[in-house]
């Protein structure tokens, strides 16, 4: 007799479709992941602190002992998304093989996608970058290289240092002989030519293809005039104010500035237009490193880029999931579980939850399934990643 598979099973649900939502996060599997080990579940704008990894500076010794405070990082989860579908009895008598492939798999990467999604959108608050070749090559990927080490961003661990780029530009590195071919590589060039994957090359442990990296496009009035710093600027300042720019000229989140030998993003999320020549406010990431003096120069780079790739360190950004409740406390809600089952699941290494919430609506004979997932996303340190403006 065939293994039925019927609508009180939402730990089955939950379980299979956490193992398809690890498999379908691209960027999110390569960044900072932090969970709270202790609570058992949170709700839509609960924070959560997650530790941010130590560093240090090397003094002349002898020298005082550094307190070893790590610094915990404040993320809010912010972002509930769910995925939901109905199932009529016809389709409840399926095995389980048969209703995971249909409806749990598909479900569980919707929901990896949109995660996906709502990470990669932090990349166009990286200042750093350099402009992708119009056909790209290894060159790129060294520059990448260059522009993350002067930035003094830790290389010796390639593990730990991605590079994520569009779809056309993996096919650009593909068509390259030092990604995929043995005289450009060796072995690994040929095994890249077999799968199609580019894998480890350059001191990057893994180059990988996203279709969700973001593009930009440039806004409808350019700066014109002159820009420059309006007033001195302290360090850890964070915004600037602009003056001698044409009146008509737009900032939007995403452009780069440039002051006294380093980038910057424009922050918010909104265009800002200039008035009488100036902006009175322009937010800008990271927070001012080195104190800026009145009337200091600031270069503005506004162009479209069709993809905003990006090289980085896993340190740059996190990702915060939490377990969502399963009402199971039955003092509470009783035995019932508020006439649905309900099961809340976590890898207890990554940190990544998932909630299956199963229940049978009367009037019109059907059984309702809902995937959830609860997370938040934080850029935690700019300067360990940088962008690959790809403008062709």
């Amino acid at each position: 007799m065939a293994n039925t598979l019927g609508y009180y099973n939402p730990a089955f649900y939950a379980n299979e479709a956490l193992i398809y939502l690890k498999k379908g996060l691209g960027f999110a599997n390569t960044v900072h992941m932090g969970f709270d080990e202790e609570r058992r579940s949170f709700g839509r704008g609960d924070v959560i602190n997650i530790k941010r990894p130590s560093s240090f500076t090397a003094l002349a010794a002898p020298s005082s002992a550094a307190d070893v405070s790590t610094e915990s990082v404040q993320i809010s989860l912010d972002q509930w998304y769910e995925v939901k579908f109905k199932l009529s009895d016809k389709e409840l008598a399926y095995t389980g093989e048969r209703m995971i492939q249909d409806h749990i798999e598909p479900a569980a990467y919707a929901l990896a996608d949109k995660i996906d999604t709502d990470g990669c959108a932090l990349i166009k608050q990286v200042g750093n970058f350099a402009a992708a070749s119009s056909t790209a090559d290894q060159n790129d990927v060294t520059e990448c290289r260059r522009v993350l080490m002067q930035a003094q961003t830790p290389m010796s661990d390639a593990s730990r240092l991605s590079l994520m780029v569009t779809p056309t530009i993996e096919k650009q590195l593909l068509s390259q002989a030092a990604f995929s071919q043995f005289q450009g590589s060796g072995s690994v060039g040929q095994a890249t030519n077999i799968t199609g994957a580019i894998g480890g090359r350059f001191g990057f442990g893994r180059i990988f293809a996203n279709q969700n990296v973001p593009s930009h496009t440039i806004v409808a009035t350019a700066i014109g005039g002159t820009p420059a710093v309006n007033g001195a600027v302290a360090a850890g300042a964070t915004s600037i104010a602009i003056d001698g720019a044409a009146a008509s000229g737009q900032l939007q989140p995403g452009d780069i500035l440039s002051i006294g030998g380093r980038n910057y993003a424009v922050g918010g999320s909104a265009t800002l237009t200039a008035s009488s020549g100036a902006f009175a406010s322009v937010p800008v990431i990271p927070a001012i490193e080195a104190n800026i003096a009145d009337n200091a120069g600031v270069t503005v780079t506004q162009s479209t880029a069709v993809g905003e790739n990006v090289a980085y360190h896993r340190d740059a950004f996190a990702l915060a999931m939490a377990r969502l409740p399963d009402y199971s406390n039955s003092g509470l809600f009783g035995t019932s579980a508020l006439g649905a089952q309900v099961a809340s699941v976590q890898d207890p290494v990554t940190g990544i939850a998932m909630r299956s919430r199963i229940y049978y609506l009367g009037n019109s004979s059907e059984v309702h399934v809902a995937l959830d997932v609860l997370y938040g996303w934080k850029l935690l340190n700019s300067r360990l990643a940088m962008r690959l403006r790809d403008a062709s």
